[in-house]
């Protein structure tokens, strides 16, 4: 009987589950044994290296179940349709017809008895059949297709000779022994079917207790594992998000868009007007606009030089209009500047998306970027949180790229645009606009903070003040991390013993205080920094806690 029951399957296939899975801990028990003794692992504190093999350990279960539930149903599909094949061709096979015994020359007639030769990977199946003389009671197996059977001769394992076979049952014990007369080998199997029979029932019953034991702990139910083949469909989209977002701004087109200014209408009428007046120009005004996919805006503006024919007196204007739009999302619209007795007319379009700021920082045909997920997928995941991380983690990282290319040009740092603000000082934590933003690889330094480094009142390396490998504290660490009162900080600044680093904005003013470690090792030998009582614990899906 090849084809079983539904549950046969299910049974078998999250019984290898819960065998994977035990596996699994077994190997982490083992790591984490072996943690006392790696040399790397002791100069970290305990509770960290606890933490992390229990984060790892967790994450690698966790995957492992997942993975086993996601191939679940095909391999069960895979079994049944292999074992409906057999099953099919055993029951529907029927002996071959006009079988001449060799003796007799009469026909001989098949048994009941019929077996599947399906031991041969990659051929085709055979029904291998007994047939039996009624005259000399031979017996001949024959397959289905009419080809007899001959069973293959046993050949020495030494010489290749053949060798002697003999069977010796003893009650439920069968011994196989098998001499060669050529070079005197000798082999002698035992097989005792009671003791095989007891083995196989005692695996049977652990198999069933394993089971009953792991099976709601490590088999998912189908509620948890469509959630961990979404959140596994999320993070493949999330992926290819956060690369494409890079890949952007690889493109020197992309980077063109990004310096190009999203001029608001008022800004615009100023930069204009600045420039028309200087070239005589004047009373620029602009007309109700027409606010659809883009926003045009109808124009009027007098020439102020008389003498200036009507198309030298447009010419010259929309020079002077593209000159000045070049750097914004604004353009003149083709050939719409007319001229009437010193008045001029025409249209200026605002573009908004990133398509069209693509387009006018020198697109000529799409890129198609290398799309690793398809669009059903795409859209399914595209608001998921998870994607929405990746994308702005892809677009950090790219701009990340693009400054520290930017660093062949100016290597020691430049001050960003002003559209990427605003933007935290990583010393003093102040907000600040692009422009008074200065970026290197040791972070970002606002205008003061950039030209206090620059006087030498404060390294050039410092590293972020909440990532910061202990070089530096702040002012309000003093208190919250060692303990001690502002009043007291202050009195030890004075007496020299707290040695601090005052910074200064242009105005003289101190807008920051801050203290050097390499500085201050006699006051930090007496107040050292307080251990945070805020516990950590790490608990799994359902709320419990993680232990190896």
């Amino acid at each position: 009987m090849y084809l079983k029951p539904m549950e046969y399957y299910t049974d078998l296939y999250d019984l290898f589950t819960i065998k994977a899975c035990l596996e699994v801990i077994e190997l982490w028990k083992d790591l984490y044994k072996k943690k006392d003794t790696d040399e790397k692992l002791k100069e970290i504190p305990a509770d960290e290296v606890e933490g992390d093999f229990n984060y790892c350990f967790g994450w690698e279960i966790r995957i492992e179940k997942g993975e086993r539930y996601r191939k679940k149903a095909k391999t069960i599909k895979e079994w049944i349709d292999r074992d409906t094949v057999k099953q099919d061709k055993l029951d529907a096979t029927s002996p071959p017809s006009n079988i001449i015994c060799p003796y007799c020359k009469v026909e001989m007639l098949a048994g009941d008895f019929k077996d599947l030769e399906d031991f041969d990977e990659g051929k085709p199946l055979r029904v291998l059949f007994f047939f039996e003389c009624h005259k000399c009671k031979k017996r001949k197996g024959f397959f289905d297709n009419g080809k007899e059977y001959t069973s293959k001769p046993n050949l020495c394992p030494n010489c290749g000779k053949k060798v002697k076979v003999t069977f010796i049952k003893k009650g439920e014990v069968i011994t196989t022994i098998t001499k060669c007369p050529s070079c005197k080998y000798k082999n002698v199997e035992i097989d005792d079917w009671e003791k095989s029979r007891l083995e196989h029932e005692a695996n049977k019953k652990k198999d069933k207790e394993l089971l009953e034991k792991y099976r709601e702990e490590f088999c998912l139910s189908d509620k948890d594992g469509q959630a961990y083949l979404e959140l596994i469909e999320a993070m493949e989209v999330a992926n290819a998000v956060r690369e494409e977002e890079m890949q952007k701004y690889d493109n020197p087109v992309y980077q063109r868009s990004l310096q190009l200014k999203k001029t608001t209408i008022v800004d615009l009428e100023k930069l204009l007007i600045n420039i028309l007046e200087k070239a005589k120009y004047t009373k620029l005004s602009f007309d109700k606009p027409d606010i659809g996919q883009y926003v045009i805006v109808p124009f009027t503006v007098q020439d102020l030089d008389s003498l200036r024919k009507d198309r030298i007196s447009v010419s010259e204007l929309e020079k002077l209009i593209n000159r000045a739009l070049e750097d914004t999302n604004w353009r003149l619209l083709s050939n719409s500047i007319m001229y009437r007795l010193g008045y001029l007319e025409g249209r200026l379009k605002g573009y908004e998306n990133e398509e069209d700021m693509l387009k006018l920082a020198g697109k000529k045909e799409n890129p198609k970027l290398e799309q690793k997920i398809d669009d059903l997928k795409r859209q399914k995941y595209i608001s998921n949180n998870l994607v929405q991380l990746a994308r702005l983690l892809g677009e950090q990282e790219g701009i990340e790229n693009m400054r520290k290319r930017r660093l062949a040009k100016e290597p020691d740092g430049f001050f960003l645009e002003a559209s990427e603000g605003p933007l935290g000082c990583g010393i003093c934590g102040g907000q600040h606009p692009g422009n008074e933003i200065w970026w290197n690889l040791d972070g970002l330094r606002c205008s003061d903070c950039w030209r206090n480094i620059k006087e030498g009142v404060i390294p050039s390396n410092l590293k972020h003040m909440y990532d910061n490998d202990g070089q530096w504290i702040s002012n309000w660490q003093i208190h919250s991390d060692y303990g001690v009162h502002p009043g007291t900080r202050d009195k030890l600044i004075r007496q020299g013993f707290l040695k601090a680093k005052k910074l200064k904005d242009k105005k003289g003013a101190i807008y920051c205080t801050l203290f050097l470690v390499s500085e201050n090792k006699d006051f930090l030998d007496k107040y050292p920094k307080q251990k945070s009582e805020i516990e950590v614990n790490i608990v799994d899906s359902k709320g419990s806690k993680v232990m190896l």
